[in-house]
């Protein structure tokens, strides 16, 4: 018997569809482990070279063909 089962009576928890994560599944702590340290280091060049505006300007935009394309 897992510890899941041992302190919730054996059911899954609410808003969780895998107990264990299938093979190339993307999950948010895998997806934060591959970006902030990304997004960090291209941050830390940004500010170096003064480019701070220009990052965060591209970054929105980015972000923005993103959710519109996920629309």
């Amino acid at each position: 018997m897992t510890i899941l089962n041992k302190t919730m009576g054996g059911q899954r928890m609410p808003g969780s569809p895998y107990i264990e994560t299938p093979e190339g599944l993307l999950t948010w702590p895998k997806l934060l482990r591959l970006i902030i340290p990304t997004f960090s280091v291209l941050f830390a060049v940004a500010l170096w070279k003064k480019l701070v505006v220009e990052f965060v300007v591209v970054s929105i935009i980015i972000a923005f063909i993103i959710a519109y394309i996920r629309k």
